[in-house]
């Protein structure tokens, strides 16, 4: 599901966790995670044990809201992994390189 800062904040405002996706088509990291585990079955068994959105912000042609967002987050740049929980809470980010642990451990946080 495409990102938008109005979406992000319904989901929240309704208790749901959310899997944030910041990325690029000229990214080669991002390129490679969603290669790597993102496509893949587990991050999907993931989400949906967890109950998560998944939401991916298009950065490829600079998007001044994706900024304000990478900004928030003191992210240089894409890619940028956001797990936000169930109900209140702040985000985790999650590293630039991303593994099926880091995921799901991320997944599993957020909706114990």
């Amino acid at each position: 599901e495409a990102w938008s800062e109005e979406r992000l904040q319904a989901l929240r405002a309704q208790g749901q966790p959310v899997f944030v996706n910041m990325t690029a088509d000229w990214c080669v990291t991002c390129k490679a995670n969603e290669r790597r585990v993102l496509s893949q079955p587990a991050f999907r068994d993931a989400l949906a044990q967890s109950g998560a959105t998944y939401l991916v912000g298009d950065y490829t042609n600079v998007d001044p809201a994706i900024s304000a967002f990478l900004d928030r987050h003191k992210a240089v740049g894409v890619p940028l992994y956001v797990v936000y929980p169930r109900g209140a809470g702040e985000g985790e980010v999650l590293p630039a390189l991303l593994s099926d642990e880091i995921v799901t451990g991320a997944l599993r946080r957020a909706a114990p």
